[in-house]
């Protein structure tokens, strides 16, 4: 262990942890699959301009809303907290809908269209009686941002297939130029 002295950089205590999720959103092409990414805004305080999976930080709303979502029942409560936060953000900022109508049919387009992006989504969902599709939304991978870093976050990385007939639509102000690689 090196002596205070020796260090090149001063030692500090490191930037609390947040939770936050991210998902990876599949779909099948000629090529095999691709996965969605959005380049963020170049004023973003966490990787400005860099290409990522949309996600963002779990909300307190995100954990009382597990009455509104579909469930595995091997789903912990934390794992089901994390795929409504990554829902909830794939919708915000891509337009993307991760859920299933009173029938169990898939969101539709119209349905896309019935909501407000800029306000609450969870009230907005619930309202229109959608469920959540948590029970299609799995763990892939997880991370903790690097401790010299000024921002950390608490990542599972999920993975959930892109549902058909819905096209993402960047919000123009977090997410911009969704591109599938």
């Amino acid at each position: 262990m090196p002596r205070p002295s020796q260090l090149i950089h001063p030692q500090r205590e490191p930037a609390p942890v947040r939770p936050a999720a991210t998902v990876l959103l599949l779909r099948d092409s000629p090529q095999g699959v691709e996965v969605l990414m959005t380049r963020r805004s170049l004023t973003a305080s966490f990787a400005p301009g860099a290409y990522v999976f949309p996600g963002g930080g779990i909300d307190a709303a995100d954990a009382q809303a597990h009455g509104q979502a579909t469930r595995r029942p091997t789903q912990s409560d934390l794992h089901l907290t994390q795929a409504i936060a990554a829902i909830r953000e794939s919708f915000e900022e891509l337009g993307v809908l991760l859920a299933v109508r009173p029938d169990g049919a898939p969101a539709t387009a119209k349905d896309v269209a019935a909501l407000d992006r800029k306000a609450p989504f969870l009230p907005q969902a619930a309202a229109r009686g959608l469920w959540l599709a948590a029970a299609d939304v799995f763990v892939l991978a997880h991370w903790i941002t690097d401790r010299d870093l000024p921002r950390r976050f608490d990542v599972p990385f999920l993975v959930a297939r892109m549902p058909e007939g819905q096209t993402p639509v960047a919000d123009e102000a977090e997410q911009f130029e969704p591109v599938w690689v």
